[in-house]
């Protein structure tokens, strides 16, 4: 027994030995490579959630900016009203998160009107495109009767492919959107417009009909999700709102709050509070699909 246990210890030192000897060295090159694209990848989906938002143009900078001036303000009001130097580190930090919150909120009212209104836009381009118009009469009719919420987007898709072609146009009109089902079509329409594909209809078809059950599903999870919310947001508004209603009508309630052990007790609830209310909205999120196409 002994002697095949040391047969086998060498034969893996031999093999260990000669990996060493004979691999190829990573170069540290590579690392910093993947961190940069990395970063990369992260700011590119943060460009992405401001466009969906509804804030084109603004740079992830110009929104940390004005995240950083509305805590800012909070911990100023907070200071005026109440006077605790803990607690309006508190709100500072409240307030720096309030501007996401609620463009997170709208990032997903827009996300939801502009999927439903591309999947009404792909069923009406199928049509035409099955009545024999070209993609670029069909893109006419959707900027003159598509949906509402589109009709600028087309409108303009049309004007740029008038000027500088199909291609270009659909990829700016991508570029607008930043949805994963507008990158989807747009790769489809792309590639039918340059190799003359047969078979679009029948894509689009299909496309419609999957993202018509998916949308009817993120409904249904979407109305549960609004009411986990807004069990979360009472359960952590009341005790703020009854200690500001206190420390305004009667100071003497909670002059305990005035010591430095008591601020770090306010302190202590505050982050407890807003933990809680964090953990039920991440509990109660929904997946979001990624951009594989863009």
């Amino acid at each position: 027994m002994i002697p095949f246990s040391l047969s086998v210890a060498f034969g893996i030192g031999a093999y260990l030995l000669f990996l060493g000897l004979t691999a190829r060295p990573r170069p540290a090159a590579d690392g910093a490579a993947q961190r940069t694209l990395e970063r990369l990848r992260r700011l590119q989906g943060t460009r992405d959630f401001l466009t969906r938002a509804g804030l084109q143009g603004v740079s992830p900078r110009d929104f940390a900016l004005f995240s950083l001036g509305a805590g800012a303000a909070c911990a100023l009001l907070a200071q005026l009203f109440l006077g605790w130097g803990l607690v309006s580190a508190l709100a500072f930090a409240m307030g720096l998160t309030l501007p996401l919150a609620y463009f997170v909120r709208r990032h997903d009212r827009r996300r939801t009107a502009v999927q439903a209104a591309l999947v009404d836009s792909i069923a009406q381009l199928r049509d035409s495109i099955r009545t024999g118009q070209a993609l670029h009469e069909a893109f006419a009719g959707l900027a003159q009767t598509g949906p509402e919420a589109l009709r600028p987007e087309f409108d303009a898709l049309v004007t740029q492919a008038r000027l500088g072609g199909l291609r270009p146009a659909l990829l700016a009109m991508q570029a607008r959107l930043a949805d994963p089902l507008f990158d989807t079509v747009c790769a489809a329409l792309v590639l039918s417009d340059e190799l003359g594909g047969r078979n679009v209809s029948q894509l689009l078809d299909r496309l419609v009909e999957a993202t018509r059950g998916q949308l009817r599903l993120q409904e249904e999870l979407r109305a549960q999700q609004a009411r986990n919310v807004l069990s979360a947001r009472i359960v952590a508004a009341i005790p703020l709102v009854l200690l500001a209603a206190i420390r305004t009508l009667n100071p003497r309630y909670v002059a305990v709050f005035d010591t430095l052990l008591g601020q770090l007790l306010l302190a202590g609830c505050a982050a407890s509070i807003a933990l809680g209310y964090v953990l039920m909205v991440w509990l109660t999120r929904l997946p979001e699909d990624r951009r594989v196409l863009a």
